[in-house]
């Protein structure tokens, strides 16, 4: 109620037959147009339905020199009277109540002003209507009854019944006055009406009324487009498709192998480089060993020095002597054995047969190196294992034994088959995201794959309708968002 009548558009709200407001309005001669425009401001001054009501039929008593007009609201299929300007409403089993009710259902149902008795000016109708109950009112009343039916698209709400005790009977052009009268006064008690019944009712007639809109034959497309959109929403709501997990992806050697300077030294030369396929054995990268070859020399020496010494020491029954020599004598071995094994690791071989997939030495010769430092990786050739980025969303669903699909940015035509063999316990924080390792192994590996490459994997993890995947996901979200926002 405290939102603004309305004062435009009402040609929705007119009763039966009725021509639009504007067209009626200046049609009417001015003192009818002012007419309507005071009965209206009756109704806009109203503090609720029936007051409006109550309003709106003694106006139209006074103006019309009517002796009697009755206002019937109709909804849910019955008529139950709201006012009249002559007519104590408060005597329920009253005849003359369920008289005007008869009347009012009979306009209502064949919807069309009905009067009684019939004006000598207005031609017959070709298709007699049904007025039993207007004839009765008529006959126990005396004078000359109408009823209107007022409603909006074919849908009736209210009924007026008009009666006059003397003078000439109700005629098609004082009914049209009628309808000029309540043009505009009607939207607004339809307004009131609407406003005054629960809310589940007014959405419920709002329903109706937006289907009974849906079915006219101008809305065929938007029909068929609604439809369709419906179709679709059902597919994605109820056909179990293959739900995937995907994730960066990046292909690996199944055994990979860190070979580090087994000693301190130089690098001398490197033989391979990053992408090089090695046999087992073959030399990969030579230290400079030209100090431990000093050095070997020098524990030589020392070796021999000593050795002479125990001899003499023995020549001349020094056992003392002869003990500290031979003593010297062992630690000179002991050091000449390990600058022996040194020199035999001054080259780094291939322990198997791989590829060379990190470590690049020819820029670096001459560097010196610690022991432990990394010199090469190398990765195996035939057996490769995938490693796949899954976000800490989604890892709940994978489970070992899951199939998927590989597609790596070098091979975009192609795709491999994996397996998932294994997850990773533990999380690691990628680029402002928890991620968790999931290895995965290949079905049948491709001849051009290479460790290193880098791709995309698809895991399936279920049958499940997209939307409800879309929901869970935007759950899961949220559920995160508010547990930061919450802590």
């Amino acid at each position: 109620m405290g939102e603004p009548w309305p004062r435009a558009g009402l040609a929705h709200f007119l009763p039966f037959g009725a021509t639009p407001v504007p067209t009626a309005m200046a049609a009417a001669p001015p003192h009818d147009a002012a007419a309507a425009l005071q009965l209206y401001a009756q109704v806009l001054a109203a503090a609720g339905l029936a007051d409006a009501a109550h309003r709106l039929v003694a106006r139209l008593a006074l103006d019309r020199h009517l002796s009697r007009a009755t206002l019937g609201l109709h909804q849910a299929g019955r008529t139950s009277l709201l006012a009249s300007s002559h007519l104590d409403l408060t005597q329920p089993q009253s005849d003359l109540r369920q008289r005007l009710i008869g009347a009012m259902d009979e306009a209502i149902e064949q919807a069309q002003s009905l009067a009684w008795p019939p004006a000598e000016a207005d031609a017959p109708d070709a298709a007699t209507p049904i007025d039993v109950e207007l004839r009765l009112l008529q006959q126990a009343q005396g004078g000359c009854v109408a009823v209107l039916p007022l409603g909006r698209d074919g849908q009736p709400f209210a009924a007026l019944c008009v009666e006059r005790e003397r003078g000439p009977a109700f005629s098609r052009a004082d009914i049209e006055q009628l309808d000029a009268l309540l043009s505009l006064a009607l939207p607004a008690l339809r307004w009131m009406h609407q406003g005054s019944l629960p809310w589940h009712r007014r959405a419920w007639a709002d329903a109706r009324h937006a289907m009974a809109d849906w079915r006219r034959p101008e809305r065929r497309a938007r029909r068929r487009l609604v439809a369709a959109a419906a179709l679709a929403l059902a597919f994605v709501a109820l056909a179990p498709l293959e739900h995937t997990v995907s994730g960066r992806a990046r292909v690996e050697g199944a055994e990979q192998r860190v070979l580090a300077a087994p000693t301190d030294g130089f690098v001398g030369s490197a033989h391979v480089r990053p992408g090089d396929r090695v046999k087992a054995g073959a030399p990969l990268v030579d230290l400079l060993e030209g100090d431990l070859r000093l050095e070997r020399e020098r524990w030589g020496s020392q070796l021999a020095q000593h050795e002479n010494a125990y001899a003499a020491a023995m020549a001349r029954a020094d056992r003392t002597l002869a003990a500290v020599s031979l003593a010297r004598a062992d630690e000179a071995q002991s050091q000449l054995a390990l600058v022996d094994e040194q020199l035999s690791r001054g080259r780094v071989v291939a322990p198997f047969d791989a590829l060379v997939i990190q470590g690049d030495l020819s820029q670096s010769i001459g560097a010196p190196v610690r022991q432990g430092d990394t010199l090469l990786t190398l990765a195996t050739l035939d057996r490769h294992r995938v490693i796949v980025e899954v976000d800490e969303t989604d890892i709940a669903r994978v489970q070992p034994g899951q199939a998927g699909r590989l597609s790596l940015s070098s091979l975009p035509w192609g795709g491999e088959a994996v397996v998932v063999e294994r997850i990773a316990p533990l999380a690691k924080a990628v680029e402002g995201r928890n991620v968790f390792e999931v290895q995965a192994r290949l079905v049948a590996p491709n001849a051009a794959l290479r460790p290193g490459l880098l791709g995309r994997a698809a895991l399936a993890v279920d049958r499940t309708p997209p939307l409800w995947v879309w929901l869970r996901h935007a759950a899961n979200r949220l559920r995160v968002v508010w547990w930061s926002w919450v802590a």
